[in-house]
């Protein structure tokens, strides 16, 4: 059967969930949202929690909950699925990058560190847009710091992240609790952590910010605000009005959703674990090939790994990805540099060279198939095609 480079996890007990919220009153705006949204708050240690339709809707809301708009810029890296950068350009703002780390893979903090030192780098830039690649946690102390200096909101792109940890002193803090950023976003696509199908959150700590979130996800309806029409004025102790204060989007997510979120969180341990030790498996079998590169944790950091992404020689990138899909092992890149995309070529002016650490790193990247049902004797094949594409018998 053809090994896929990721799968989603579900069982009896997620099935059932999922089919007594069906059978129940609500199948959306009901209260397993809310249960769903506490239960991430319980997990990550944030105090607020919104649930919403899609992680790249999250970023979309984060980015108006803080009022980005046009002459705004938003940083982040270029090796991130292009929502990370897209969500400017849905606000009219400009997105723009820093080049990452040729160890990590993360953006690299003292070139940001250096582009928010130089005034011309700095203008106009408001958010900085983190991404904890593959699950593994970005200095997202350090990067706070320096925002922190300059006035520039941080919010964290944990779409890999959910169920990662860092260590801050002698507290270890879960990725998603908010103490290093304004907000942070996960992602709950089916080849992620946990899935609801489709699905994102936003998770704060502010209060201000959780209130607008909720607005925003449901069309901007306020049932408090005060309305400039005089005819609505004559209805606001009505228990139907509502006003529209601030243009929204329909981006709620469904009850049954939400259940199946819900059922999919008290595994999450399990299934991390479980990535760690494929990831492991991986690493003894590579680490002394010298024609790999294998990834690997910062300090004091315990990554969850949505992402195994191995690093070879840029001329047999490509005929690995093949021989392995000959082999029905279907592997993937992740991810083209999003300055290398033809709208951010044309309509925004980068180009190829602009951010020589990332291409260098797309040119060379592969990931691995990395999932929790992934069974040991699957990923026997897969390690052993790759020795075989090396000579290694």
């Amino acid at each position: 059967m053809p090994i896929p480079y990721g799968r989603q996890s579900i069982d009896a007990d997620d099935i059932s969930a999922v089919a007594q919220t069906l059978g129940s009153a609500w199948l959306t705006q009901g209260p397993r949202v809310g249960d769903f949204e506490r239960a991430l708050c319980e997990l990550t240690g944030a105090a607020h929690a919104v649930a919403v339709a899609n992680g790249t809707a999250a970023l979309h809301l984060c980015m108006m909950a803080l009022g980005l708009g046009a002459g705004d810029r938003l940083v982040t890296s270029p090796i991130t699925f292009a929502a990370s950068a897209n969500c400017a350009l849905y606000v009219g703002a400009r997105p723009q990058f820093v080049d990452i780390d040729d160890g990590t893979y993360h953006m690299d903090v003292a070139r940001l560190a250096r582009d928010l030192n130089d005034p011309k780098r700095r203008a106009q830039v408001r958010v900085v847009v983190p991404v904890h690649f593959m699950g593994t946690v970005s200095d997202i102390v350090s990067i706070r710091e320096i925002c922190a200096s300059h006035g520039i909101a941080v919010v964290e792109d944990a779409a890999h992240a959910l169920g990662a940890k860092y260590k801050v002193g002698e507290e270890w803090l879960s990725v998603g609790c908010c103490r290093h950023s304004d907000l942070t976003i996960f992602s709950f696509h089916p080849i992620k952590h946990i899935t609801t199908g489709e699905g994102g959150a936003v998770l704060t700590n502010d209060s201000s910010l959780h209130e607008t979130l909720l607005r925003l996800r449901h069309h901007g309806i306020n049932k408090q605000a005060g309305p400039v029409s005089a005819l609505l004025q004559e209805a606001t102790d009505q228990a139907w009005f509502y006003d529209i204060s601030q243009v929204g989007f329909n981006y709620r997510i469904t009850d049954f959703q939400c259940a199946l979120g819900i059922s999919q969180l008290r595994r999450l341990d399990a299934m991390v674990c479980r990535r760690r030790d494929l990831v492991r498996r991986y690493n003894e079998s590579f680490g002394s090939l010298p024609e790999i590169r294998t990834p690997s944790e910062r300090e004091s950091t315990e990554a969850s790994y949505h992402l195994y992404v191995i690093r070879v020689p840029a001329s047999q990138r490509n005929s690995l990805f093949s021989y392995l899909r000959r082999k029905e092992i279907h592997a993937q890149v992740n991810y083209i540099p999003t300055h290398l995309f033809s709208y951010y070529q044309r309509e925004l002016g980068y180009r190829d060279g602009d951010l020589p650490v990332a291409e260098k790193f797309f040119r060379e990247c592969l990931s691995l198939p990395l999932y929790p049902a992934l069974s040991d004797a699957d990923q026997d094949r897969v390690i052993a095609a790759v020795r075989e594409f090396f000579g290694y018998e």
